[in-house]
């Protein structure tokens, strides 16, 4: 039994990483990386409503971020996998992405209501 535990325990500690938890060289910055998720999901939540003119739709792909942010795939990656891995600090950057995402559906909604009212 007592062998059974240590095996268990070895196999557990033997696919951890230890220090992994380093930020990356090209860590984004925790305000732009607000901004990178408020994109990602407007972009994600237009093509799934399929509210994008079919003209237009191939301009929401992954390409758009890299150009706006000038940033690269592997900057994004790497800088996701670090906060993922520190939710204290991912809290913070989803918090200020539901706060933009409130704003702006408050502008689009005060459009609505002004776009109807001159109906």
């Amino acid at each position: 039994m007592r062998k059974l535990i240590l095996l268990l325990l070895a196999m557990l500690f033997s696919c951890t990483k230890f220090g992994d938890n380093r930020p990356p060289d090209n860590l984004i910055p925790p305000e732009q990386m607000s901004d990178i998720v408020v994109d990602i999901i407007l972009m994600k939540n237009i093509k799934r409503n399929d509210y994008a003119i079919k003209e237009k739709k191939n301009l929401l792909v992954d390409q758009y971020l890299f150009d706006k942010y000038g940033i690269d795939s592997l900057q994004l990656a790497s800088s996701q996998e670090f906060y993922a891995k520190n939710p204290k600090k991912y809290i913070p950057i989803f918090k200020e992405a539901q706060i933009k995402i409130g704003i702006i559906k408050d502008s689009v909604e005060q459009k609505m209501v002004r776009a109807g009212e001159e109906e």
